[in-house]
């Protein structure tokens, strides 16, 4: 439903409840501006969020949604909203992967300063040749040079692939079989496509973190859970969140954005607007004035992620993170308990073949690949399965999509851009969106 006419017009309208919306609008409450939220959907999370099976009352999310201890940005969102405690993170960087042909190792970083934490984990991984080890050593200084010589973005290099950047120097065959899968996951992109700017920053995100920052996290139960709480945020400090409440056009008079119209006709009149959907929308909801600088980003490509939950009647697991290397499955975690069993989540990221077939033939070849693989599943019962598809999970992440990223500023005086596919230098993930979020907070403030 339409929200009704406010006695007074909001200091700011943020379009869109994903996180990036979230963490714009919890960021000016916070300073204390009157925040209007608008939501089209019935629930927040934008591509990122939980659901209840009705049946058993277990949470689900919409695929496996894998964060990073060194995420600040969405830490900073957390903690605003008190949920930090729904998040469960390994203390250091451990990582066990399974290759097809080849069996277990391990990669994982000691407790040491940094960066000499990461130089002992690829230093110590028995998978690498000493070739490997030496050239791994140079990847963040090569990281690092790649960022200062593109210039952020748009510098000459930024034509550079995954797999180019990673070709570089003796043994690269053997990073490139670790590291081409940990770029997929990053990217959501296959190494050949993918933009080594993008996984340039990613790797000195990694390598720059202290130890205890270096570790992978999932969500306790659900990802709704990590911002639980976001419209009582809001609220006690005199905003709103309205679902249901869909946004057809920015009203811009003057160059200046004054508020926005609703779908059945409604007007919301505020002093700034901060626009949170999707890539392919922002074109819809601004005149073709307006909207033409925006015409190459609307047209990326999605990206999609195919993921399973496998429940099992025991832990098949040898970690709750496991890479696996030479199969259709790419990564496996242990979710623990669920529906009687134990659950194991899968993920295939830039899943184009997988997006398109059947559910039951994924689901197979997904069982078989983690009886191969794990010991324990070759005795244990499959109790159910699930299949998630997210067609449009993320955009593009290729070197020719980098350069249409747009900043959160725009040419309209009091419009601000959020969201994953802005220009964060980050891929598109949760921590890019909620730092687009809080760029646009800054912005609008």
């Amino acid at each position: 439903m339409n929200p009704p006419a406010p006695a007074e017009a909001p200091d700011v309208i943020v379009v869109g409840a994903g996180f990036a919306g979230v963490a714009a609008a919890t960021a000016l409450a916070e300073r204390g501006a009157r925040v209007m939220v608008l939501e089209t959907r019935q629930r927040p999370g934008g591509r990122a969020y939980s659901w209840t099976d009705p049946a058993t009352g277990e949470i689900f999310d919409n695929g496996q949604h894998v964060l990073a201890s060194f995420y600040d940005e969405t830490l900073r969102l957390l903690t605003r909203l008190g949920t930090s405690e729904a998040l469960e993170a390994d203390a250091t960087f451990r990582m066990r992967f399974w290759e097809r042909g080849r069996g277990e190792f391990e990669l994982r970083c000691p407790d040491l300063p940094s960066p000499f934490h990461w130089l002992a984990a690829l230093g110590g991984c028995p998978r690498f040749s000493a070739a490997a080890r030496v050239t791994a050593v140079t990847l963040h200084p090569r990281a690092k040079a790649l960022l200062a010589a593109s210039n952020g973005a748009r510098g000459a290099d930024s034509a550079m692939t995954v797999t180019q950047f990673l070709e570089h120097g003796p043994g690269s065959d053997d990073l490139a079989a670790v590291l081409g899968p940990v770029a997929l996951a990053a990217l959501n992109e296959r190494p050949e496509e993918g933009s080594a700017l993008l996984f340039a920053r990613v790797l000195d995100r990694l390598f720059a973190a202290p130890a205890a920052k270096s570790g992978l996290a999932l969500p306790r139960r659900g990802l709704g859970d990590l911002i639980h709480g976001f419209e009582e945020y809001v609220e006690a400090r005199g905003g709103s969140v309205w679902y249901r409440a869909t946004v057809l056009g920015v009203r811009i008079e003057s160059g200046r954005a004054v508020g926005v119209s609703l779908l059945g006709g409604d007007r919301v009149q505020a002093g700034a607007v901060i626009l949170t959907v999707p890539h392919e929308r922002v074109p819809w909801l601004l005149r073709p004035e307006f909207a033409a600088p925006y015409a190459d980003i609307a047209a990326t490509p999605w990206s999609p992620i195919v993921s399973t939950v496998h429940v099992f009647d025991r832990p098949i697991l040898p970690s709750r993170f496991v890479g696996m290397l030479g199969t259709k499955t790419q990564w496996a975690f242990d979710r623990g308990p669920s529906g009687g069993g134990h659950a194991v989540g899968t993920v295939r990221s830039a899943a184009f073949h997988d997006a398109e077939r059947e559910p039951g033939a994924i689901a197979e070849e997904t069982t078989a690949e983690l009886r191969e693989a794990f010991a324990p599943a070759r005795a244990a019962s499959l109790i159910a399965t699930r299949v998630y598809k997210e067609r449009r999970a993320t955009m593009r992440a290729t070197p020719a999509v980098q350069r249409h990223r747009p900043p959160a500023s725009t040419a309209v005086e009091r419009l601000f851009l959020a969201g994953d596919w802005t220009d964060t230098g980050l891929p598109p993930t949760i921590e890019s969106a909620v730092l687009s979020g809080h760029r646009a907070a800054e912005a609008a403030k």
